[in-house]
Formats: C-alpha cells, sequence, structure tokens
C-alpha cells in the first residue's frame, strides 16, 4: 500500500496532464470569442489581451512539460543502456573468466586436478555471486562434492556473502532429500520461500539457516551425478528465471571439471550412476 503523500503526487499529476491540453486547446476560443459578451471596448481588449496572455502561458508551460518529458525519457533510456551494458560485460567477464579457467584445468595432469579442483569450485561460486548475480541481496554460492561413500554433500567451493554452508549427511531430513534428489539427478530447484517449503517443518529447533529463497543445480554429466551447485539470499523470490539459467550454465562448466578428474571407471565401481 503506498504513502498518502505519494497517493495525492500521481493523483495531482494526472489532473495536470488532462488540465493543460484541455487549457491549451480552449485558450484561443476564450481569447477571440470571450470578449464578444461585452460591449465596453477597454474591456473587450483588456479581455483579448488576457486570453493571448492565458493562451501564450500554456502554450509555453506545455513545450516545457513536453521537454522535460523527453529528457526524462531519454535519461531513462540512457540509464537503461547503461545497465544493460555494465550488465553485458559483467556475464561475458564471468563465462570468458571460467572457461579460460577450465581450458588450463585440462591442462593440469590427471593425478593433480582432485586437488586443483576445490580451486577450480570457488571461481565458479564467486562468478555466480559478484558478476552473474550481482543485483541479488546478500547472495551466496557453494559448490557441493557428494562423498566416495555417497552418505554425505561436502562443500568445496564459496563465493558471496556469508559464511561456507555445511555438510549434508545422510541420515538428517535436509541430508537424505538432497542426497536422494542428487543421485537421481532431479531437475533444478528454485524456492521463493523457504518457509513455504515442503521440509520445512523438519527443522531442528536450533536450525536458523541465513536463507529465505534459493536455487540448487545438479552437477551431473552422462547420468553420473558429482554434487550440487547451489544459490541462496535472505530475501524471497530472490531468484529470476535467467538467474536459475546462469546457475545450470555454471554447473554445467563445473560437470566437465568433475569428469575430467574422475575417471568413468572410477566413477563405475562408486555406484556414481543415477537409476
Amino acid at each position: 500500500m503506498g504513502h498518502p503523500g505519494e497517493r495525492r503526487g500521481t493523483h495531482a499529476g494526472r489532473v495536470r496532464a488532462v488540465v493543460w491540453p484541455v487549457l491549451v486547446a480552449a485558450a484561443p476560443t476564450a481569447a477571440f470569442q470571450l470578449p464578444n459578451l461585452f460591449v465596453t471596448p477597454a474591456v473587450r481588449v483588456s479581455l483579448v489581451v488576457f486570453g493571448l496572455a492565458v493562451l501564450v502561458g500554456a502554450v509555453l508551460v506545455q513545450v516545457v512539460r513536453t521537454r522535460r518529458s523527453e529528457a526524462a525519457r531519454l535519461a531513462a533510456e540512457e540509464s537503461a543502456a547503461h545497465v544493460e551494458r555494465e550488465q553485458s560485460t559483467a556475464v561475458r567477464y564471468a563465462f570468458t573468466q571460467i572457461a579460460s579457467r577450465l581450458v588450463r584445468f585440462t591442462e593440469v595432469p590427471r593425478r593433480d586436478r582432485r586437488s586443483e579442483l576445490p580451486g577450480f569450485a570457488d571461481r565458479v561460486a564467486v562468478a555466480l555471486a559478484f558478476y552473474l548475480l550481482p543485483g541479488v541481496p546478500d547472495v551466496r554460492a557453494n559448490v557441493y562434492q557428494l562423498s566416495a561413500d555417497l552418505a554425505a554433500l561436502e562443500p568445496i567451493g564459496h563465493g558471496g556473502a556469508g559464511d561456507t554452508a555445511g555438510v549434508f549427511r545422510a541420515g538428517t531430513p535436509y541430508g537424505d532429500r538432497n542426497l536422494e534428489w542428487v543421485l537421481i539427478g532431479g531437475a533444478p530447484r528454485v524456492v521463493g520461500d523457504r518457509t513455504a517449503d515442503v521440509d520445512a517443518d523438519q527443522d531442528l529447533p536450533d536450525f536458523e539457516p541465513r536463507y529465505t529463497s534459493y536455487v540448487s543445480v545438479v552437477i551431473r554429466s552422462d547420468e553420473y551425478s558429482f554434487g550440487m551447485l547451489t544459490v541462496d539470499s535472505p530475501a524471497q523470490d530472490a531468484f529470476t528465471d535467467l538467474d536459475t539459467k546462469n546457475v545450470a550454465m555454471m554447473a554445467s562448466f563445473l560437470a566437465v571439471a568433475f569428469s575430467l578428474t574422475y575417471s568413468f571407471p572410477e566413477r563405475d565401481r562408486r555406484y556414481r550412476k543415477g537409476p
């Protein structure tokens, strides 16, 4: 509900927008027809002069209003174009940076890639938080990896506000739910308000998460799941459809890095393939 002063200002603006065009259209008629109602020459001349003055004044005001409106429109267009240029530059920089690091990642000997993987995960999380999601309040990004025994999702990369998130373990409500979803390879989860989520009633008494809305995407390649990428915010409905697509794109980069790190025979032995 708007402030009363704002409503009055909006109403006054609408009135002026209607009154001035009417006044400009009526002024010529008033200037040349109203004097005919009077016989005295001096009165008639005075009314003609007054009517012309009103006409000139109304036209001048209309010209000023038009120029101000045009200037405001141009300023708004320039501001929107500036924001679009900044966002476009940030998006290109983020994706170019991650793609370049992924190329360098392929040049790392396979035996060293496991130690390099957390660094790449950090870069992905930072790119999301600072370049792709700069308008999301207190956004945080975390990269999780499935443990070798598939009993936990462990954070290996972090970017943005807040601390690194904790481990999701089997045997806990959120742990079981996320592990089942990751192993199967479910669709991205987009939650605008966690208090309305399906398992919010399973929160432990001392559980007070920093986030209200979040987007989670499974890191998956060739039907094999490696973990998940999550972004969250304390604000409700903080993420748009485009944000979700950007998170999914970054998850695909991570999937390539995981695939380069863990060979297919290793993943076969660990039963990481979804049903």
